[in-house]
């Protein structure tokens, strides 16, 4: 005799009709849905033509900050603050991304990674918030932003590309010789009226110029002296001393005379 199943079921007509008519209701539905989308899309690209663009990155970051949610966000706030706090000038976001991708915590490597526009929605949360500011294309924390407005560094700090300011004054007068030291460059901005102020209030204001010159490819250091880039493998003037700082100035006498 053939054993019996271990477990039946039956299904009537009007089950299974029911499903059926349930399951055409939400393809209506799903195809409703999917025109409403398009008509939404097709709204927005026409206002993306007309809006500007900061308004439509404020509108996108909020609704990315509310899909992140607020375990994301901080982790973005997060590494953010930590990579702008290592900085002693302003940041690029490509910068700051590279920072997090070298020295972020794992969950914020993870989440640049995957999402790499979710910085830039936490840059513009953060400068809205008023906890980083920003300069041309660059980003700062409060107080690095503060003392670069009180040493008048902020413009040249956020151009990295120009060709004005103390950087070029620096550059105009180096390339007349093969190489400076630090203090040869001092004394000479020393000798101008625009700079000497600046360098009486602020006597780092020469040194920083110096060292972001050299940060931007622009000057190279060797050893103690400083040169051009196209100079970096040309010897040294056979007339100038090595010897320490001091007897170089004295030697070079003739630069700033």
């Amino acid at each position: 005799m053939a054993e019996s199943s271990p477990w039946s079921f039956s299904l009537t007509r009007e089950e299974i009709l029911a499903r059926r008519t349930k399951r055409a209701e939400i393809a209506g539905e799903l195809e409703k849905l999917q025109h409403q989308l398009a008509e939404e899309d097709r709204w927005y690209e026409a206002v993306k033509l007309i809006v500007p663009p900061h308004l439509l990155l404020g509108v996108e970051e909020a609704i990315n900050g509310a899909q992140e949610g607020p375990e994301k966000v901080s982790i973005w706030r997060q590494a953010v603050s930590e990579a702008l706090g290592a900085a002693t000038h302003g940041m690029l976001p490509r910068e700051i991304a590279a920072s997090i991708k070298e020295q972020g915590s794992y969950e914020a490597k993870e989440r640049i990674v995957r999402n790499p526009n979710g910085l830039y929605n936490a840059l513009s949360r953060m400068l809205s918030d008023g906890q980083v500011f920003k300069h041309g294309d660059k980003f700062y924390r409060l107080g690095l932003y503060q003392e670069l407005i009180h040493k008048g560094e902020l413009d040249e700090d956020a151009d990295e590309r120009s060709t004005l300011g103390v950087g070029a004054f620096i550059l105009s007068f180096i390339g007349e010789w093969d190489s400076l030291l630090p203090r040869e460059i001092i004394a000479k901005l020393r000798e101008s009226d625009e700079y000497a102020e600046r360098i009486e209030q602020n006597p780092q204001y020469g040194y920083s110029a110096i060292a972001r010159l050299v940060r931007q490819g622009r000057l190279v250091k060797d050893g103690a002296y400083y040169r051009l880039p196209h100079k970096e493998n040309e010897p040294h003037d056979g007339g100038t001393s090595h010897g320490s700082d001091a007897d170089s100035v004295g030697a070079r006498s003739g630069v700033f005379g």
